[in-house]
């Protein structure tokens, strides 16, 4: 038995393709907003003056845009591979690793001037991770992957490109938080 082929198939299919298309952009555009969301917050995490608190609160905070990235993606989440690429993506942060990031939070615990040190680099660190993070995995969900297929190895120069985009991007937020501190605090200055 033959099947005829007819035009009005082809032009349901192509609707499909091009509602599919549209979609994919949607859905790219809202991983790119939760990607800045994440990165404010990250910023704002490690400019806390608490040793420590700033990594684990960054870590927790990749996590959770990693797990919204998964659910806007469709794709099952787990954290323990998820903090496992994590780990093996930043561990190459600075040529120095997680150690550098440690001992730049430490910083945080000298008297005085400690957690001054500590907020010059920590939230242009964290925010630039944070964004590198969620650009490898917005790429990897978008390719069809998932979080138990991310290949590390791969995307590490790619992770390596975002990561300086993403350094770029925190300095600005964190120059913004800074403008908006200070207006802040000249507009409650009383009037002498």
């Amino acid at each position: 038995m033959a099947t005829k082929s007819t035009d009005s198939g082809s032009a349901a299919d192509t609707k499909t393709a091009a509602v599919s298309g549209a979609d994919g952009v949607a859905r790219a555009l809202s991983g790119e907003s939760k990607i800045k969301s994440y990165v404010i917050a990250s910023t704002a995490a490690a400019i806390v003056p608490v040793p420590l608190f700033d990594i684990a609160a960054v870590t927790a905070i990749q996590l959770r845009m990693i797990q919204k990235l998964s659910q806007l993606y469709g794709t099952p989440f787990s954290e323990s591979a998820v903090r496992n690429v994590i780990t093996a993506l930043a561990g190459g942060v600075l040529g120095y690793g997680v150690g550098a990031a440690v001992a730049i939070s430490m910083t945080k615990a000298i008297p005085g001037i400690g957690w001054m040190l500590g907020m010059v680099s920590m939230p242009v660190i964290a925010g630039g991770s944070t964004y590198a993070i969620g650009r490898a995995y917005l790429k990897h969900f978008e390719e069809g992957g998932s979080v138990f297929d991310f290949d590390v190895e791969s995307m590490r120069s790619y992770y390596d490109e975002q990561f300086e985009k993403g350094k770029k991007l925190a300095a600005k937020v964190k120059a913004e938080a800074r403008k908006r501190s200070a207006e802040a605090d000249f507009e409650e200055a009383p009037a002498a």
